[in-house]
């Protein structure tokens, strides 16, 4: 499998006692060391390759793994759709992509006025007001990208890749202008209470997580479907 933005490792360690062979991308050397670092002292050194990659330009072959992971990868890149386009060249036919995204529905963000996506244009018109130039997450820094979750899954289509299952997780912190309004402790209970009533089914609450994970199957494509469908004397379905 390939994990791409790997971090520290801890994904790609965690695949590898599964009984995965793992290699593992990202774009900082640090984070390639700390991965090496992690498997090694794991005995699984020989399980976890390491090493420097852009997953816009991925350098392995088509088809070349079963599995490809990206966990908070997509709110970060200039271009998602090129991505997860190079993810579902390097994965096999069958084969599966996982990936999350930032929602933009997360329930916390509507809840404080400071950061609603809804009331930007408002920010913007008062910080000009003020002449605050300061952008949120400091100078030099660029805020990670949101995404619905209709936008993640035309991403994926795009891609080539079908959606197979898919859910928001986590909720909080509650803040209201960027402060916390509520101890560690209330936030976390809140968390939970709200996760058990989406993994039950309000579709209100699970549109509403801070994150939405994704698994994707990677299809035939349509020219090969043709070709299996006039080998067969099938015809080709239609597309939906």
């Amino acid at each position: 499998m390939l994990d791409v933005g790997c971090g520290a490792g801890l994904t790609a360690v965690a695949l590898a006692r599964r009984g995965l062979r793992v290699h593992a991308i990202d774009t900082v050397p640090t984070m390639i060391e700390l991965t090496q670092s992690h498997a090694t002292e794991a005995g699984l050194s020989d399980a976890v390759n390491a090493g420097l990659g852009d997953v816009h330009a991925l350098r392995f072959d088509d088809e070349a793994f079963d599995l490809v992971v990206a966990l908070g990868v997509l709110p970060w890149l200039h271009s998602p759709l090129i991505a997860l386009q190079e993810m579902a060249r390097v994965t096999r036919t069958g084969g599966t992509v996982i990936a999350t995204a930032n929602n933009v529905a997360r329930l916390n963000y509507l809840l404080d006025p400071w950061l609603n996506p809804h009331l930007a244009s408002t920010r913007a018109a008062v910080k000009r007001i003020l002449r605050r130039r300061k952008r949120r997450g400091g100078p030099g820094s660029a805020p990670a990208n949101l995404h619905s979750l209709d936008e993640v899954e035309r991403l994926l289509s795009s891609a080539g890749l079908v959606k197979q299952i898919g859910q928001t997780i986590g909720h909080g912190p509650f803040t209201f202008m960027k402060r916390r309004v509520l101890p560690n402790r209330v936030g976390l209970e809140i968390h939970r209470r709200l996760q058990r009533r989406a993994d039950r089914g309000n579709t209100w609450i699970a549109a509403r997580g801070l994150q939405y994970i994704v698994a994707a199957r990677k299809e035939p494509s349509r020219s090969l479907r043709s070709a299996r469908s006039a080998q067969t004397g099938e015809k080709p379905a239609l597309s939906q």
